[in-house]
């Protein structure tokens, strides 16, 4: 959902390494490192993979589908998710 604002999504990558860290998941805390590098340039450039739950097990550039119903508050927030 923050990722088409780069604090936001940055800040959520920060609080799931703070998760991964928390339940000792050291798979999710490699990739939870290099996330927050790229997600402020990404969200400022518009290159991010939309519906991406950005879960290491997800890929870092995989788009996944949005929900109805998160996609409805998107646009609201006067975002077009990409179908």
């Amino acid at each position: 959902m923050s990722q088409p604002w780069p604090w936001p999504h940055t800040r959520a990558h920060g609080v799931m390494l703070r998760l991964a860290l928390r339940d000792r998941d050291m798979r999710e805390v490699i990739g939870q490192l290099v996330r927050p590098a790229v997600a402020a340039p990404g969200s400022a450039a518009g290159k991010y993979p939309d519906g991406n739950t950005a879960r290491t097990r997800a890929g870092l550039t995989t788009p996944m589908p949005i929900p109805y119903d998160l996609a409805a508050l998107l646009r609201e927030a006067g975002v077009t998710p990409q179908p």
